[in-house]
């Protein structure tokens, strides 16, 4: 009946109200319950239809009264009681009920507003408590009006001997009860309806599962999901047929929901699937699971402890906000434990941003741990929040809700409908699967510092630490400050277990508060010197100057070296002032050399002010793409250089040094690192939508590395008119021999051969960026679909291989016969040349050359 448009109303008749066994000394009470019985025989409507109601709904009851004094007439709230529309069964109530009516006044209720916080209160439900002959007698009574009871000749005999021992139980008991008669309404309104002959309206895909709960669908699912059928659906193997609709499931890509018959499809074959498809059913299994059954979730876990192990990429896609139940996240968390280090940190930017997918409870009932052997004001320095307010903040998010954004449908019934047999059923999950996503990422934090080192800054980053800046505002926030609490709760769990670790751990907590300090000083550095007022060369002065000064000889000469936060191979023990210099840009970027124990230096550009956690997520997904080429023994001789945002305002690049030479006349292997690195990067960018492609960010080194620099547009925005897709100018062309040479031929082979490379590995790219989609970065605000859709696109997900190559065939034609790119490429070459400082967007860069 919950799937009809026009369902029954349900009404409830109240019949009578109070039998109380004794009388109250208050006037007003005494006119109002004397007699001991009062008779309304009123009848009313609820305002819902059925189909519309929850099993957990539920109505109130409220006794009231008025009464009149010098300042005029009042209402008073005697008594009042709570109970559910459904019974134990799920099965809307039928018949008399005897409501338990209880005083307000020593509650301190006075107003309908305040009773609505006695709802959910136990000691307000409407059950008559310590009764249970009366209890029997009237569930009975009530089986026997549904015709549930087998009627007999003695019936109309005891029926008068019934009432009478319910109405002496309730005088005894000297309680107020209010009874209250449901039946269904037999009255049903006219409704009059224009026949019209046409197709009904189909709903889209994720309109099809129920976001409510539906006892026809219970019914259904304890049938056909029990105990009893897992045996049987052991031994099942689909046919040719069944199993090409399987496929079509298993193609789908990550992000959308399975519709009920795929997912009862899932279900069927789940054994099958997990022996032959263990890598690409596995995230389809979990939607097909209704987790607000507790039966049919032991089975998913039954079965995910015997799932066959994977490739840790194939469980990324279970920390996505579509999958909240903890089963699937801890699942995920054991599996990750098989990832490498180097793997784990080729993730471990999105796995910090699936932390704000985690149940915050898990996160917040651990407590950082203490060392009083140690200082613990450098670790409360850097989160700059008490350690009071976190455990406030423990109370505040731990039984919170999930915003309307994050929450599928039936993960909200998941969460709403069956909270109290969860609570029971995750104490058992514990036990197997024992980490969440944060306590994993410090235990393996603690056992490899270049971990802790990309994890503490992560987590930093989305911490807000640099709020405690003189300039900070509003708009430099990152997360929401409910989010910001949670991570600063973490990165706080990780600092303190650094400083209550091993000696190893502790030296490494000393050296990350060493890095956090080294880069403020730096960035009060770089900010004191570009607010002069003076020109390039005073403030190149003003620069080495401060340098030189006794105020800044820590960063001149640092007595305890420490990582580099960008590469924590790299060991710095100080700054070279004679050659520190500006550059021409507007933001006036520092070129500082950095010296190693060993002698040795290392350049880098540093810039303050600016968010660069775009830059920092397109080149891991560079870094990404290179290392699934070179699985696959395909080298296209890629730059990936990297980025690490220490805030979002300023960040450190890594890069290779350009070189002005033209690869014309190279020697082989010069040429063939040209061709190849130039096929990645036409792949890479067509992939990823980067725009604004102009000569400026196409940097080429003396040995043949062709590469790109600044990211600050992706995903298919380009602040120039008709972008074409993928930027392949004459010139590079040139570069290989021309359009008929051989090399250029060999060019188009290694292009196409890239991108289905890639392509195989969309759904883990669909995964990554959808971690990305609300973390404030500038392409994903307000597109958290977009990001997807345009990756969809690009991957040609729904074509095939021919179609897909094709595609970029195509666009790739396109580029080289466009006309406005080389305009503006024109008009971007004199602007330059007259001094003119081009505004793509407003970010800064921090390039680190080697």
């Amino acid at each position: 009946m919950g799937s009809l448009s026009l369902g029954y109303y349900p009404s409830c008749d109240v019949v009578a109200t109070a039998t109380s066994g004794s009388a109250s000394t208050d006037d007003r009470q005494q006119n109002l319950i004397y007699p001991c019985i009062k008779i309304f025989n009123e009848a009313f409507d609820l305002p819902l239809p059925y189909n519309a109601l929850y099993d957990y709904n539920g109505i109130c009851f409220v006794l009231s009264s008025t009464y009149t004094d010098k300042k005029g007439m009042h209402e008073q709230l005697i008594a009042g009681a709570n109970m559910k529309l459904y019974n134990s069964k799920k099965v809307f109530r039928q018949g008399i009920y005897e409501l338990e009516l209880h005083p307000l006044e020593p509650l301190g209720v006075y107003r309908l507003e305040d009773v609505e916080k006695l709802v959910r209160e136990p000691t307000f439900d409407s059950k008559p408590s310590n009764m249970d002959t009366m209890n029997q007698i009237l569930k009975t009574n009530r089986k026997h009006l549904r015709n549930e009871l087998l009627e007999t000749p003695l019936d109309r005999h005891c029926m008068p001997d019934v009432e009478h021992a319910v109405d002496e139980a309730k005088r005894a008991s000297g309680r107020l009860f209010l009874s209250v008669k449901f039946e269904f309404s037999r009255s049903y309104p006219s409704v009059y309806m224009p026949v019209i002959f046409q197709r009904p309206f189909l709903p889209e895909q994720s309109e099809l599962r129920a976001d409510r709960w539906n006892p026809v669908d219970e019914k259904y699912f304890k049938m056909t999901r029990n105990a009893r059928t897992a045996d049987v659906d052991r031994a099942r193997k689909p046919n040719k047929d069944i199993l090409d609709r399987l496929k079509l499931v298993l193609d789908l890509p990550p992000g959308l929901n399975i519709s009920e018959s795929d997912g009862d499809l899932i279900w069927k074959y789940r054994f099958y699937l997990a022996d032959k498809f263990p890598e690409t059913s596995l995230a389809k299994f979990i939607l097909s699971v209704r987790w607000e059954y507790t039966e049919q979730v032991n089975q998913a876990v039954e079965l995910l402890k015997q799932w066959p192990k994977i490739a840790p990429e194939h469980v990324l896609e279970l920390f996505t906000r579509q999958f909240l139940h903890p089963a699937g996240r801890r699942f995920a968390v054991h599996r990750l434990e098989a990832a490498s280090d180097e793997e784990l940190i080729l993730y471990l930017y999105q796995l910090v941003q699936a932390l704000r997918y985690e149940n915050w409870h898990d996160i917040f009932s651990v407590q950082p741990k203490r060392n009083d052997r140690t200082s613990k004001r450098n670790v409360s320095d850097v989160t700059k929040e008490g350690n009071s307010e976190e455990v406030k903040s423990t109370n505040l998010t731990s039984n919170r809700k999930m915003p309307s954004s994050f929450r599928t449908g039936r993960a909200l019934q998941n969460i709403e409908r069956s909270r109290e047999e969860l609570i029971g059923w995750h104490s058992d999950l514990k036990k197997e699967w024992k980490e969440d996503l944060a306590s994993f990422l410090i235990r393996r934090a603690q056992l490899n510092f270049r971990i802790a080192n990309y994890l503490y800054w992560f987590l930093r980053l989305e911490a807000n630490s640099n709020d405690g800046e003189d300039d900070f505002c509003e708009r430099d926030r990152v997360n929401p400050p409910d989010t910001q609490k949670m991570y600063k709760h973490v990165l706080n769990r990780l600092l303190h277990a650094f400083d209550a670790g091993s000696p190893t751990c502790q030296k490494w907590n000393i050296e990350l508060l060493q890095q956090t300090q080294f880069i403020q000083d730096l960035c009060r550095l770089l900010k004191s010197v570009t607010n002069d007022l003076g020109n390039r060369s005073r403030k190149i002065e003003l620069l080495r100057s401060k340098l030189d000064s006794e105020e800044y000889a820590h960063i001149r000469h640092i007595d305890k070296p420490f990582p580099l936060p960008l590469n924590p191979d790299i060991i710095v023990c100080g700054v070279q002032s004679s050659t520190a210099t500006l550059f021409k840009s507007f933001q006036r970027p520092a070129l500082l050399t950095f010296i190693q124990p060993n002698g040795d230096t290392y350049r880098a550009i540093l810039k303050h002010g600016d968010d660069l956690r775009q830059d920092q997520l397109v080149l891991q997904m560079i870094e990404l793409m290179d290392v699934i080429l070179r699985k696959e023994n395909f080298d296209l001789r890629l730059t990936p250089y990297k980025v690490l945002a220490t805030s979002n305002r300023h960040a450190y690049l890594q890069l290779k040094a350009p070189s002005p030479n033209s690869p014309m006349g190279v020697q082989k292997d010069v040429m063939e690192t040209y061709i190849r690195s130039c096929a990645g990067y036409c792949v890479i960018t067509y992939l990823l939508g980067v725009g604004d492609r102009h000569m400026e960010n196409l940097l080429l080194t003396a040995d043949g590395h062709l590469f790109h620099i600044d990211f600050s547009f992706i995903l298919g925005a380009d602040p120039k008119p008709m972008a074409p897709e993928v930027r392949l100018t004459r010139a590079m062309i040139d570069g290989m021999g021309g359009p008929n040479s051989n090399q250029f031929n060999e060019f188009w082979k290694i292009t196409f051969t890239a991108f289905l490379i890639l392509r195989r590995h969309a759904n883990l790219f669909l995964t990554l960026f959808s971690l990305m989609s609300n973390t404030g970065i500038q392409s994903f605000n307000g597109q958290q679909n977009n990001a997807s859709e345009f990756l969809k696109e690009h991957f040609c997900v729904h074509q095939s291989e021919e179609k897909a190559v094709s595609r970029l065939a195509n666009r790739m034609t396109e580029s080289i016969k466009a006309i406005v790119p080389d305009i503006m490429e024109r008009i971007h070459t004199i602007v330059q040349v007259n001094n003119f400082y081009y505004v793509g967007n407003s970010q800064f860069h921090i390039f680190f050359l080697t």
